[in-house]
């Protein structure tokens, strides 16, 4: 008996009943290997929502700059008004001109006995505008004017408000063929840098793998299932660290049998975060109907959700496969 592995020939010389038998042998083990294609379907799905409510109240008293006296009094001589800009506003001395005091608005104000001028830059006694940083956007606002007759007194009511809401999908596909109970192998991504200390002290550069990679072996049963032994992998570059990038992984391992061309859900993740934010002011905020105007809230709602599908197919002789 010879063989040849070049050409996979073997050269046998006997007599002819055991030639028959070698041939009869030859015919049962020698056959082709069965391959199967293997597809995994990772989806991750996103559905955020955000609402986002505020309000501005502010309020100004240009009486003082027409030779009145702005606010309302509450005896002895003092006077009470609601905002910022009252801190610099201007009064009617006994002679007649105008001084100004101090404080944070900026009120000015010149002149003795004629007109006078003032400007005041922030109106505002309450401000809980609407508290968007966790939704990145803009919001939108709407205002409104109270003011009287001579226009010499305002009260501004200004609300501000945002609704957000966001879907995406993200569908990774890997497929490989593989011959029956053998190791097949499919990654893509990158590979990040990070620093690690040595024995010595010194620091090295190393690398670290953020990709997606199906590792599958598989074995055809004489029903005509398929066994898979499978490993999934769905890493993606996370936050940076003073070390250097963080890896979001997403990892599935797991033996299965499935049906020829059937699929299966191997695994899923799902995920809801809810958050809910009240900024207020104390016991204002708590009036009902009327606590509105002295309060902002802000409601966000993020949902996650990973599956993982495995669907196996036996390759018949002569196929071709795309």
């Amino acid at each position: 008996m010879i063989a040849e592995v070049r050409t996979n020939q073997l050269f046998v010389t006997d007599i002819a009943s055991k030639l028959e038998q070698v041939q009869a042998l030859i015919a049962k083990v020698d056959i082709p290997v069965r391959q199967v294609l293997i597809e995994a379907r990772i989806v991750e799905a996103d559905d955020t929502f955000g609402r986002a409510l505020g309000v501005k109240l502010g309020g100004s008293d240009l009486r003082g700059l027409q030779g009145g006296v702005p606010g309302y009094s509450v005896g002895g001589g003092n006077y009470l008004a609601f905002g910022n800009n009252y801190g610099s506003m201007l009064t009617q001395t006994s002679q007649g001109s105008l001084s100004q005091g101090g404080g944070q608005g900026g009120g000015q104000g010149a002149g003795q006995g004629g007109a006078q001028t003032g400007t005041f830059t922030d109106p505002s006694f309450v401000s809980l505008p609407a508290n968007t940083s966790r939704l990145g956007l803009n919001p939108a606002t709407f205002a409104l004017s109270l003011f009287s007759p001579s226009a010499n007194r305002f009260l501004n009511l200004e609300l501000s408000a945002l609704e957000a809401e966001g879907k995406g999908k993200i569908v990774s596909s890997p497929r490989v063929i593989v011959a029956d109970q053998d190791k097949a192998l499919i990654e893509q991504g990158e590979e990040l840098p990070f620093q690690n200390a040595t024995s010595s002290g010194a620091t090295a550069v190393s690398f670290k793998k953020a990709n997606l990679k199906l590792e599958v072996v598989p074995q055809i049963t004489p029903e005509g299932n398929v066994i898979l032994d499978v490993d999934v992998n769905k890493d993606s570059v996370g936050r940076t660290t003073p070390s250097g990038f963080a890896i979001d992984t997403k990892h599935a391992k797991t033996k299965v049998m499935v049906q020829n061309g059937g699929t299966v859900v191997i695994g899923g993740i799902y995920i809801q975060t809810e958050k809910n934010e009240v900024n207020k002011v104390p016991l204002l905020g708590d009036v009902p109907y009327l606590g509105n105007l002295f309060r902002n809230t802000a409601r966000t709602v993020n949902k996650t959700e990973l599956l993982i599908f495995i669907t196996p197919k036996i390759i018949a002789e002569g196929s071709t496969t795309r």
